[in-house]
């Protein structure tokens, strides 16, 4: 989950569309948008804390957001890696072996 998501769903639920959260923490409507939908890495350093203040969560708890967001990523990338090699491995097995292999993966 991205930053930009945590602070929405944290938005909606404490019950606030992100029009009323905007008038709560004086900030332009458009100037919210703008944070949730693009980055919250660039936004002015005030209002990020009128969000994390209005929140109750500390700004830490989004560079950690940060931090593990880059991890899976990280994850997914290696991933995707093993699922080409293991479909490269498996184009190459002679057909009587993927048929096997099907009828095990198949559990039959």
């Amino acid at each position: 989950m991205t930053r930009e998501d945590y602070i929405k769903t944290l938005i909606k639920s404490h019950g606030y569309t992100l029009k009323d959260f905007a008038k709560l923490i004086h900030m332009p409507y458009t100037t919210l948008l703008s944070i949730l939908n693009g980055s919250i890495g660039g936004a002015a350093m005030d209002n990020v804390l009128k969000i994390c203040s209005a929140l109750n969560i500390r700004i830490e708890e989004l560079n950690q957001l940060t931090c593990e967001d880059t991890q899976s990523q990280a994850s997914k990338k290696d991933a995707d890696e093993l699922d080409a090699h293991l479909l490269q491995l498996i184009r190459a097995l002679p057909p009587e072996k993927r048929v096997a292999l099907k009828i095990l993966l198949a559990g039959r």
